[in-house]
């Protein structure tokens, strides 16, 4: 219930939009969204990241303890399959669910902002 000031995230998904990469948001209702899901898929393999760590030099380094679980296993085991099929009815609201939505609805591209990002990422003076 707290509000948010949206850093890092919204400067995260600035810089993963201007790559070119799709970025969907969460669509709370003045909850906080806090579970991370990372999947990466090969042919051969599958690496599912789940937890409530954030990918930013302050989790990574372990310097704000967080739990994830890493899984490795082949694309097609059941597990990943049902990642997937979570992550895609999220990210589409399927079924007229309303998990996520446009980019521009919390888009913020304001430069100050940005850069108070950078450096309480490269500081480690944040809580992120």
């Amino acid at each position: 219930g707290r509000e948010k000031n949206g850093i890092p995230n919204r400067q995260v998904g600035s810089e993963l939009h201007n790559a070119g990469i799709p970025v969907r948001w969460c669509n709370t209702q003045g909850e906080q969204c806090h579970t991370k899901m990372l999947l990466r898929r090969s042919a051969n393999s599958a690496a599912l990241i789940l937890g409530s760590a954030n990918y930013t030099r302050r989790n990574l380094d372990n310097l704000n303890l967080e739990s994830s679980v890493r899984l490795i296993a082949a694309p097609d085991h059941a597990i990943m399959q049902q990642a997937s099929d979570t992550f895609e009815r999220r990210w589409e609201n399927r079924y007229d669910e309303k998990h996520s939505t446009d980019y521009a609805v919390y888009a913020d591209d304001s430069v100050w902002k940005y850069w108070l990002y950078r450096g309480m990422e490269f500081t480690g003076w944040s809580s992120f």
